[in-house]
């Protein structure tokens, strides 16, 4: 096992994700004892500790399956193709970029009505 390995299945790790997630909101947890200069395995680590939590994030709010994180070519894969997802916007006839429903705000005004039916 190779030092990469090692520092991905630390971040992966739930104790790895809860330090990382109590250190975002506390500024009195440190990850490390130095603040400034951070070695290039601090840096990789930190990286590996952002992804790993965007991956969990993906995984509870947009229901991608448990399976990306059980091998790293799955999560290699996914973060790939999520990239890709990404760039490759849908345009509409004018142009512009179309709005999915994920993109709908809703709108609140004086009068709400609710459906009374239940289908």
């Amino acid at each position: 096992m190779n030092i990469y390995e090692n520092l991905r299945l630390l971040a992966k790790s739930i104790r790895g994700q809860n330090l990382f997630s109590a250190a975002k909101e506390l500024s009195s947890i440190r990850l490390f004892k130095n603040k400034f200069n951070l070695s290039r395995l601090q840096e990789i680590y930190l990286s590996y500790l952002y992804t790993y939590e965007m991956i969990n994030k993906d995984i509870v709010v947009d229901n991608i399956s448990k399976l990306v994180t059980t091998c790293e070519i799955y999560e290699d894969a996914y973060l790939l193709w999520k990239r890709q997802n990404k760039k490759e916007k849908k345009l509409n006839k004018k142009g512009e970029p179309e709005k999915s429903s994920k993109d709908m705000h809703l709108v609140c005004g004086n009068k709400i009505i609710f459906p009374t039916e239940v289908k």
